[in-house]
């Protein structure tokens, strides 16, 4: 994700989101077999307390339109302009302009029947209430991009002052998705690793020094062939990603020969991790660097899967228990859990729709809970910054120093590197003034969150599916980090 973090001409990218095309205008004269929707909108004049006409953009096959917050769903009065002499309908009933109808529902239904009675055209409208600001850029980027569904959520100082869903949670039952959707949180989920492990210092059962592996290790006994590289190994290079563990290697928490059995199940965590000792056996020596143990910065995530372990064999119980009993528990965060396959899908969490022809959902979440498996919620997600801000109006559950831990730039032996901490990216060079930030992706998953700005700005930018396309030369992951930062400007 190095790339990400380098300088690209954001005002350039800025100027080029503007939302979808509204729906064409009326062409002209049409023959008398035409049937199309050519406006869709709720007229101020018609809508008492609308200061603004608001209009109907196309996205995905659907039509999405924002009204102002308060504005009342159930009793909107739209006006639609369709081919001349075609007859409309709305919701099954014969379309009666100037008569209000109920738009609250999921998605409303807008048949349009040609003059002759030849051809008929159908349109899903999607309305909901929102900051129209906002929700064009959204519209357009699930457009450009073709995301079925989105959650953002965004806050200042500790109030949520704008959450959101676009689109589908599922997207076969026209679901709409809404900013309590559950998302898998991929690579994000490294943040919650981090919360387990500062949890379990703050106890005094750890410190972040400990070793790891070997006679004088936390994990003592657990893995067969250890080497005195292994044994330099700490808690605090885990966290960093300055372990080396994986560096020459292909990522094995995502290799198929790492991960899984011959026979398609997957390995247990213990089993991924030995594997990937066995293959790691000395430091790695690339691009002039010996990579010993904190010497740089190597991505890794089998080394968060190793936090996961560290946290099981200090705590006495599973992961998960952990993380909910005695880290989310104190936030009174009670939606948040490890992911799983398809047919463990939660009633509440969105479905997740892969492109490119990648398979999201052969992912073991829970082997990989600690680098991998967190689903959670956007406003669950601002819930939790709440509580490591710095900010005492609402109680931190770490001390000023744990803060300064994860949020200051780990010193890397042979590079100068200062964009990562322990468990956070920092120092983005254009975006999230002073804030730390972090990012995921699976195949069907794009995850972002990023707290603590200069100017007390919070926000997270969650989608269902991940596209590998460009646009204006753009990658769909900077779309997102320059989207989410121009949101939390916006509310400045």
């Amino acid at each position: 994700m190095k790339s990400f973090e380098k300088l690209f001409p954001v005002f350039l990218l800025l100027l080029a989101i503007t939302a979808c095309e509204p729906i064409d205008p009326d062409g002209g004269n049409e023959p008398s077999n035409a049937a199309s929707m050519t406006r869709f909108t709720f007229p101020s004049s018609l809508n008492p307390g609308m200061r603004t006409t608001a209009s109907a953009t196309r996205a995905n096959e659907y039509y999405f339109i924002t009204v102002p917050e308060g504005t009342d769903l159930t009793k909107l009065v739209p006006e639609i302009t369709v081919s001349e002499g075609a007859t409309v309908f709305l919701d099954g009933a014969p379309f009666v302009p100037g008569t209000s109808h109920d738009f609250s529902g999921n998605v409303q239904m807008v048949k349009v029947v040609s003059q002759d009675g030849s051809r008929t055209s159908s349109y899903r409208i999607c309305v909901k209430t929102g900051d129209n600001y906002i929700d064009q850029k959204v519209y357009a980027f699930m457009n450009d991009f073709n995301i079925p569904g989105v959650s953002i959520s965004i806050m200042k100082g500790t109030e949520v002052v704008y959450s959101s869903g676009y689109g589908f949670a599922v997207q076969e039952t026209e679901t709409r998705c809404t900013p309590d959707h559950l998302f898998r949180m991929a690579s994000i989920s490294k943040q919650f690793c981090t919360m387990c492990i500062m949890t379990l210092k703050e106890e005094g059962r750890l410190k972040l020094d400990d070793t790891v592996f070997g006679e004088n290790g936390i994990l003592k006994g657990l893995y067969q062939n250890v080497t005195p590289y292994h044994e330099s190994i700490t808690i605090r290079h885990l966290l960093s990603h300055s372990s080396g563990i994986c560096k020459g290697l292909s990522d094995p928490a995502f290799t198929w020969s790492y991960r899984m059995y011959d026979n398609g199940s997957p390995v247990p965590t213990d089993t991924l991790i030995q594997r990937t000792l066995n293959d790691r056996q000395y430091p790695d020596f690339d691009e002039g660097i010996e990579w010993y143990a904190g010497a740089a910065y190597n991505y890794s995530n089998v080394g968060y899967c190793i936090l996961h372990r560290i946290v099981e064999v200090v705590s006495g119980k599973d992961y998960e228990s952990y993380l909910k009993e005695d880290v989310l528990s104190k936030m009174d965060i009670t939606d948040t859990h490890i992911g799983g396959y398809y047919d463990e899908r939660r009633s509440n969490e969105c479905v997740y729709y892969m492109q490119d022809g990648r398979e999201g959902y052969s992912n073991p979440l829970r082997e990989l809970a600690g680098a991998a498996g967190i689903i959670t919620s956007t406003n669950q997600m601002m819930r939790i910054l709440t509580f490591m801000d710095g900010d005492d109006t609402v109680p931190d559950i770490f001390s000023y120093e744990t803060l300064q831990e994860m949020y200051s730039p780990y010193p890397y032996a042979a590079e100068d590197y200062k964009r990562y901490g322990l468990g956070w990216r920092l120092n983005h060079s254009t975006l999230f003034p002073g804030g730390h930030y972090h990012g995921g992706n699976l195949a069907g998953t794009a995850t972002l969150w990023a707290g603590g700005t200069n100017q007390h700005m919070n926000g997270a930018f969650i989608c269902n599916s991940r596209a590998y396309n460009k646009i204006d030369g753009s990658t769909f992951d900077t779309w997102m980090y320059v989207l989410l930062d121009e949101f939390m400007r916006h509310f400045e």
